[in-house]
């Protein structure tokens, strides 16, 4: 059963150091303060991530889980597909395929594609994106980390208003997921 009940401090440190317990240094590229985080963990299907305690979480059918600023305009899914079969390259260019042709992208530009290593060794992607939205035409970022483990998918996404400067608070929710093998 999802738990969100760990309360951590409030840090915002790089990647290499983050965990979802909130450790790291305490540099941030952004303008302002970060708020405290806490953590999500779904034991019954194995992932765990920080997310600001000023969000709220919902648990979402089949494992995934969802995530919403109560006051701006970021929020934040996890899914969780079973039965996967697909390398990990082949299983983010299928998700990437199907975003490409989202109703509700207008143009979209990838920013930056990175392999990224999880506290377990096993190895994900992280891909940074952004779109203009229909039809309105603002821009949107996004931040996707994939992960499968075994024959389990799992894709947290970090999408936000490009106005409002979430860049630093996207990297450090999308760097404390966590797969929690057994």
């Amino acid at each position: 059963m999802p738990t969100n009940r760990e309360e951590t401090e409030n840090t915002a440190g790089r990647a290499s150091d983050r965990r979802a317990n909130g450790t790291g240094d305490d540099e941030m590229d952004g303008v302002g303060s970060t708020p405290p985080f806490e953590t999500y963990a779904d034991d019954e299907y194995g992932y765990r991530l920080a997310y600001p305690t000023t969000w709220s979480a919902k648990t979402e059918p089949a494992g995934g889980a969802s995530f919403d600023d109560r006051t701006g305009s970021g929020g934040a899914t996890v899914s969780v597909d079973e039965g996967v079969t697909l390398t990990l390259a082949d299983y983010v260019a299928d998700f990437l395929e199907a975003l490409e042709v989202d109703e509700h992208v207008r143009t979209i530009e990838r920013l930056e594609r990175r392999d990224s290593v999880l506290e377990t060794g096993e190895t994900g992607q992280v891909i940074d994106y952004a779109y203009w939205a229909e039809p309105d035409g603002e821009r949107w970022r996004l931040t996707y980390r994939f992960v499968r483990e075994g024959k389990t998918g799992y894709v947290l996404g970090v999408d936000w208003n490009d106005d409002d400067g979430l860049d630093e608070l996207a990297a450090r929710i999308v760097e404390s997921f966590a797969v929690e093998t057994n």
